[in-house]
């Protein structure tokens, strides 16, 4: 072998080893540095921030329609269809929220948020509490399907701000309920005009969330009785529509209320979230917006 040949050949194995030991410390500066996927949980808290900084750059109605799902539904104040009135909404001011609560389907394809909100437009701020219910479509994204809220002092949003509460939404240890939801929804509604506190003591979770206009919320079963209860006297409710995730173990619905006070004939929009539970269907989150 002439030397000529032998400084090629070592030059190529030279070069093949530089670039075996480059490989190397690549794949173990990636095994350093892997990053786990994120929990279902953070997956929805990471949609509301990109959700909040899309409607902070592009204002309220474009940030919305960036993050509405295609059937998604808005209270305006009626049910409706997200996209068309988004297209054509153009609402001035600026729009604060942040989740509270948090609930996630084991199957990771259904959720919902709430929390407080703070609208300011001319001078005047409102504050509220909302709830959204989350699909993830085909691609993984993160959208909204459902958003309600109720009127609530300026002042909620001015609150300490605590951590997010994670609720438990677990499989039931008992054979899957063969109620539908609307059925579940329906059923509470005729308990609920016959007698509030029977209705909820047989339906409501250990962990519910019960919101109303202009009231503390109320988190926890004793609580959430307490202010499920008070008010208001609801004489009619029906379902409008609902779904659940494709596990079984989470679902939400949605419907209109009426009732009567000295002042004349009242009416609101709800919002619930149900989790299956091991006697099935339990009321996890009330949320009824007084109009």
């Amino acid at each position: 072998m002439s030397v000529l040949g032998g400084g090629k050949a070592s030059a190529v194995l030279a070069a093949a080893m530089a670039a075996a030991l480059a490989l190397a410390t690549t794949a173990h500066a990636v095994a350093t540095h892997f990053i786990p996927p994120a929990s279902p949980s953070q997956q929805i808290e990471d949609a509301e921030r990109a959700f909040a900084q899309a409607v902070a750059q592009s204002g309220i109605a474009p940030g919305f329609r960036q993050f509405a799902a295609p059937d998604a539904v808005m209270f305006l104040p009626d049910p409706t269809p997200a996209i068309p009135a988004l297209d054509h909404a153009h609402w001035a001011g600026e729009l604060l929220w942040r989740p509270q609560y948090i609930g996630v389907a084991p199957s990771g394809d259904l959720a919902f948020s709430a929390g407080p909100s703070l609208a300011r437009a001319v001078g005047k701020a409102s504050g509220g509490y909302y709830l959204s219910i989350w699909k993830r479509g085909a691609d993984g994204a993160w959208k909204f399907a459902v958003d309600h809220g109720v009127d609530m002092p300026a002042a909620i949003f001015a609150g300490p701000v605590q951590p997010t509460t994670v609720l438990a939404i677990d499989a039931p240890p008992s054979p899957r309920s063969s109620e539908a939801i609307r059925e579940a929804d329906g059923d509470f509604n005729m308990a609920l005009v016959k007698s509030a506190s029977a209705a909820f003591a047989a339906r409501i979770d250990d962990q519910a969330i019960v919101m109303r206009t202009n009231r503390p919320v109320a988190a926890g079963r004793k609580k959430a009785m307490a202010l499920a209860i008070e008010a208001p006297a609801v004489q009619e409710a029906y379902t409008l529509n609902g779904a659940v995730s494709s596990d079984g173990n989470l679902g939400y619905t949605y419907g209109r209320a009426r009732w009567t006070t000295a002042s004349g004939a009242q009416q609101a929009y709800y919002v619930r979230v149900w989790r299956l539970g091991p006697q099935g269907w339990r009321l996890l989150v009330d949320h009824l917006a007084e109009r």
